[in-house]
């Protein structure tokens, strides 16, 4: 035995509230443990799944069968056409994130009939956009946010030029997820420098987009997994504010690609928040009580009986 090894018989020497105080220290100090390790993964790693990542990228492929034609006095053009979603956090700092979000739509032959790029400013936590930040003033949502509670009444994103407006409409059950469906509409959105490439706008008319659908929101990982959209565009006369006929109608959805790739996503995500906010925390705690149930029994079992 090396010359500062402690004497086996050092513990026995030990002052006797030492000798007590250590049976204590293994009953109390491992559920203390355990405890505080529960609340730092309840509040801080669960916080921390729920925040945009400051190196996001998404991205969703939508189909849609649609009409068009030029001017009020040509007949349409039927023809079905793939539209792409881009969105990218270009930058973040604090609780804002800028993103990039590029939309196009393009005929099965090729033809780009329609794109966009914005940058929009968003909060982190609320997915909400955030004034001052993005290439326009925008309110509502960009995204939805994790933990949804029916509160969004409002969403703005590249998808229209303008706000939709919002409203809860039912829950739903879809391939084993439980799903917030809310409905949307816009109505008389002007989109005139939109459809400036037109012979006659804004020469001679000006444009307006309606449109509602319907969106299918996975609420614990705020995912939206599924989107059905009915708009029309027309051309409005700027004397009268009447629509002189409609010169673009579709019928658009996400692809079955990616509604499968989105349920997948937030299937994954839900699990995740889910084991950081209540599972693993709640596996702590639990595991807390039974080593303190169980040391509480050692002790009273431990303790010398009392003298008569």
């Amino acid at each position: 035995m090396g010359a500062d090894a402690p004497h086996p018989s050092a513990m026995v020497n030990a002052p006797p509230q030492v000798r007590r105080s250590i049976p204590f220290l293994r009953v109390f100090a491992p559920p203390a443990f355990l405890i505080v390790a529960a609340a730092i993964v309840r509040l801080s790693l669960g916080p921390a799944l729920e925040r945009l990542p400051a190196d996001y990228t998404g991205s969703v492929i939508l189909e849609s069968d649609s009409r068009f034609r030029q001017t009020p006095d040509t007949t349409f053009s039927a023809f079905h056409q793939q539209g792409r979603r881009v969105d990218q956090v270009l930058s973040a700092t604090g609780d804002v994130a800028i993103v990039q979000s590029h939309i196009d739509w393009t005929t099965d032959t090729g033809q780009v009939n329609y794109q966009t790029t914005g940058l929009y400013g968003v909060d982190r936590k609320t997915r909400q956009n955030v004034a001052g930040y993005g290439d326009l003033s925008r309110s509502g949502q960009f995204m939805f946010p994790p933990q949804l509670r029916g509160v969004a009444d409002e969403v703005w994103d590249p998808y229209y030029g303008g706000p939709r407006h919002l409203a809860f409409d039912r829950n739903e059950m879809v391939d084993g997820l439980a799903l917030a469906v809310y409905r949307f509409t816009i109505a008389g959105l002007d989109e005139t420098k939109t459809y400036d490439y037109l012979p006659d706008v804004p020469e001679r008319f000006g444009v307006g987009t309606d449109g509602e659908g319907f969106l299918w929101v996975e609420p614990v990982s705020g995912t939206l997994v599924d989107m059905t959209d009915n708009g029309h565009s027309f051309f409005v006369d700027p004397a009268t504010g009447k629509s002189m006929g409609d010169f673009s109608v579709w019928q658009a959805r996400y692809s079955a690609q990616s509604k499968a790739d989105l349920f997948s996503a937030a299937t994954s995500i839900r699990l995740r928040i889910l084991a950081a906010k209540i599972w693993l925390p709640a596996a702590l705690l639990a595991l807390a009580l039974v080593w303190l149930g169980i040391g509480l029994l050692w002790l009273r079992r431990a303790a010398p009986p009392s003298a008569e």
